[in-house]
């Protein structure tokens, strides 16, 4: 019990100053933060509600389902001009809040407090020594002066002034993490709008409009729940912390112990005083740290070394056999998420991935030419690389007058005359049969033009006569080039090798190789795109291999790898940096998880590797180098390139049971499996065969 008026006045201060920091809780986040929340969730549920007479909305042939509560137009309009509104109010709300706490505005009052509460004690306090017995009790009591203001300030004021600090850090990062989950909820929202307005069918957009409310909706009501909750845990930690602070330096004082308060005291300041000991604890802690930082990696380099000399294993990734790969996935996940990990449209800017390095070259060839220079672009790179979504951003970035044509190369155009017919169409130029007579018309087109050449390998192939004619298209680049600015985007396998036949570079202004990408550039891409689904999202947990548990059978799980770091980690090691097999391995893995619906589920990658490749014979191999360099070949073309003795029908019939050739098309062109594309390339380039 405190005795002293003049204590019991100060930790009646202290209880004033506890509720002012819940009082500002209440007011910056509570009030003003949770309650922009709860009108973007009451907006939401707002449009949820069917139209009051939707028989009375106009009707157009433009859009003829308006009747409808969520129409393409009406949706858009309601999002832009009612939900987005409150969305921008309330994230600009808790961007206000956030930058409020932690520019120390927010609590500069309570710290200007305490700091003069303690600076308004007393130098010097008369403290009353206990007495330890009664012959002492019967003296009377001793009064001893302790230093009050400086016991104050070392074992009160100092740790509460950390505490309101630490206050304010976890008050501004609550507030920023609920403007970017906000931030997430309106990307959600543009995706459901870019399905409403792509779909054709009326009940596909309103299914998908009512999805995305839902999900906004369901990620809304849990935001603001979540911040209450942390709101509430946040001030009951100050208060406890605080609360705690305050006891300890008021315990000598209320049972009257100057003796130990004295004690405290100078044990502090011989803390404080340097150590010889110390200083060289230190130097060493931190000279071990700086070596192992240094010496860690090439340890890790030499026993990865040492295990392959033993294990005889190479530098291959793992993968599932393709069997697996090719199963049908329709069934595992929703359509809409499905989309999300195909063909990106470019308005939604959170799923590109920047790319700097490889976007400024690019622009520059663009600026180079519209100044009026001679130039042409080539880029090069594995499929499913991204060198179709690299060259569509920086086309989109330089949109305007500039007339471009998009020719995607198939096994139908692979033929000199077919090529330059779909030249002369897309240009509006007369028709020209060969290369060298369209060279000839293209001056008449008169307008500058773009050019874009997508699977360009296809126009190869290996053979004196496939030399030729892309000799003969590299004359054309070079002769129409200021006419033209051509945009030739090839695979890497077919690019390597021309480059050493023709010297490939020679025609291009500026070559540009997309190269793999590390395993962060794939987790930031897949989660992004996943982010905009507004699903949530799980990983599923390994179960420990027998022999680790066998080894460490007392490890606790929280010492377990992540189950999300450990699922990416393996992605990289087996996807190889191709980002069209990492979506499609994201794709094979996922699954909805049927107990909430609204989460997606991700199974553990395999550790086994595949066996898809291992007992191939060095014809289907070669095969396969020229299905991977080429793209599409028929039966013929494939027996002059690989010249074996014997026909290689049996082998390419083994390859097709095998899942890793496809045919089809008029022409019977055999073309590589989409999911075998990737595990193929790198296997055939670790064995040096392209």
């Amino acid at each position: 019990m405190i005795l002293d008026p003049q204590l019991a006045r100060l930790a009646e201060w202290f209880a004033a100053l506890q509720g002012r920091a819940g009082e500002l809780l209440d007011q910056r986040l509570r009030g003003d933060c949770l309650g922009g929340l709860e009108q973007v969730a009451l907006t939401l549920e707002q449009q949820m509600q069917p139209a009051q007479a939707p028989e009375e909305t106009l009707v157009t042939l433009a859009d003829d389902d308006n009747r409808h509560p969520l129409s393409r137009t009406r949706w858009r309009t309601v999002l832009e001009h009612e939900i987005r509104p409150a969305i921008h109010a309330a994230r600009d709300t808790l961007a206000a809040t956030a930058a409020s706490f932690d520019g120390g505005m927010a609590a500069a009052g309570l710290l200007t407090d305490l700091a003069r509460t303690v600076a308004e004690e007393p130098e010097l306090y008369f403290l009353d020594r206990s007495a330890e017995d009664s012959a002492a009790a019967k003296a009377g009591p001793v009064q001893i002066a302790v230093p009050l203001r400086r016991w104050l300030e070392e074992m009160f004021a100092e740790p509460v002034r950390g505490l309101v600090i630490e206050l304010t850090r976890r008050a501004a990062a609550l507030a920023r993490d609920a403007a970017a989950e906000l931030e997430r909820i309106e990307t959600v929202l543009d995706y459901h709008l870019f399905i409403v307005e792509d779909s054709r069918e009326v009940e596909a957009r309103d299914e998908s409009a009512h999805t995305g409310l839902g999900h906004a909706i369901r990620l809304v009501r849990t935001l603001s729940d979540r911040s209450a909750r942390d709101v509430r845990r946040l001030f009951a930690w100050f208060v406890a912390e605080s609360s705690a602070r305050m006891d300890d330096a008021l315990a000598p004082l209320r049972t009257h112990r100057p003796d130990e308060l004295m004690q405290q005291l100078e044990a502090r300041a011989a803390r404080s005083r340097p150590s010889w000991f110390r200083a060289q604890r230190d130097r060493a802690r931190f000279g071990a740290s700086a070596l192992y930082t240094r010496a860690a990696p090439l340890v890790r380099e030499l026993a990865q070394d040492v295990r392959r000399t033993f294990t005889g294993e190479g530098p291959r990734v793992g993968y599932w056999d393709l069997l697996i790969a090719g199963n049908d996935r329709a069934d595992s996940l929703p359509a809409i998420y499905r989309r999300l990990f195909g063909e990106v449209p470019l308005g939604l800017s959170d799923l590109y991935q920047p790319r700097p390095r490889l976007e400024a070259p690019c622009r520059k060839v663009f600026e180079t030419w519209l100044e009026g220079r001679r130039t042409a672009l080539l880029v090069t790179g594995d499929r499913g690389a991204g060198k179709r979504t690299l060259v569509n951003r920086v086309r989109a970035e330089l949109h305007g007058e500039l007339p471009m044509h998009w020719i995607s190369m198939g096994p139908h155009l692979a033929s000199e005359a077919r090529l330059c017919a779909a030249l002369c169409e897309v240009t509006g130029a007369p028709y020209a049969a060969s290369f060298a007579e369209f060279s000839r018309v293209v001056p008449l087109v008169g307008k500058r033009r773009v050019l874009i050449l997508e699977n360009a390998e296809q126009l190869f192939v290996r053979t004196p006569e496939g030399l030729a004619r892309m000799q003969a298209f590299l004359d054309m680049v070079r002769v129409t080039d200021e006419a033209m600015l051509w945009i030739v985007l090839m695979a890497a396998p077919a690019a390597t090798l021309l480059e050493t036949c023709l010297r490939l570079p020679l025609y291009f202004g500026q070559v540009v190789e997309v190269p793999a990408e590390s395993g962060r550039f794939i987790e930031n891409m897949i989660r992004s795109r996943h982010r905009v689904s507004g699903f949530g999202l799980r990983f599923r947990e390994r179960r420990a291999p027998a022999l680790q548990r066998l080894r460490r059978p007392f490890t606790r799980a929280d010492m377990l790898p992540d189950p999300g770091e450990e699922w990416f980690s393996d992605l990289e090691r087996m996807c190889a940096g191709n980002l069209r097999q990492a979506l499609d391995y994201w794709l094979l893995s996922a699954r909805l998880d049927l107990k909430t619906e609204h989460d997606i589920l991700v199974r553990p990658l395999p550790r086994r590797r595949g066996t898809a490749l291992n007992d191939l014979s060095l014809s289907q191999r070669q095969v396969l180098v020229s299905l991977v360099q080429h793209g599409a070949l028929t039966e013929a073309q494939l027996q002059e390139i690989v010249r074996s003795g014997g026909g290689i029908g049996p082998e390419i019939d083994d390859l097709r049971r095998r899942h890793l050739v496809d045919q089809g098309g008029p022409g019977g062109f055999l073309t590589l499996r989409p999911t075998a594309v990737g595990p193929v390339t790198h296997d055939l380039r670790w064995r040096s065969m392209i």
